[in-house]
């Protein structure tokens, strides 16, 4: 991967891996040991914990599409290693909270996907 192109963009938000599709992976080590990895980087880029959540599904099973998509978030993080949270000083100390569900998008079981985001003023905290 140290010669992978950058993405700019980390998971098409139409993008419906499913457990059935794809021929299986040849290194699920691989895959889990990597997608463990990227649990843990979450904590400090809350912008890939969408995608980190979608591929850690098929963990017991990972195909080909999964593996293609673990890719992506690698090549997404080696384009943005330069970007942070900002936290600023504010008066302000008010919280806002947002969250979003699409019902039933796992093409799978028919779960519903929530996100939500919350802020401590202008900051992101969760």
């Amino acid at each position: 991967m140290h010669e992978a192109k950058p993405c700019t963009t980390l998971m098409s938000t139409t993008c419906n891996l499913s457990k059935f599709e794809g021929a299986d992976f040849s290194d699920p080590q691989l895959y889990r040991s990597t997608v463990s990895a990227l649990h843990y980087l979450g904590f400090t880029h809350p912008d890939i914990a969408f995608a980190v959540h979608r591929v850690s599904k098929f963990m017991h099973q990972p195909k080909d599409p999964h593996w293609q998509a673990v890719k992506r978030i690698l090549r997404y993080l080696k384009h943005t290693v330069g970007y942070g949270l900002h936290l600023k000083s504010l008066s302000d100390h008010s919280f806002h909270a947002y969250s979003d569900a699409d019902w039933a998008l796992d093409k799978d079981d028919k779960r519903s996907i929530g996100v939500y985001c919350i802020f401590h003023g202008s900051n992101i905290i969760s």
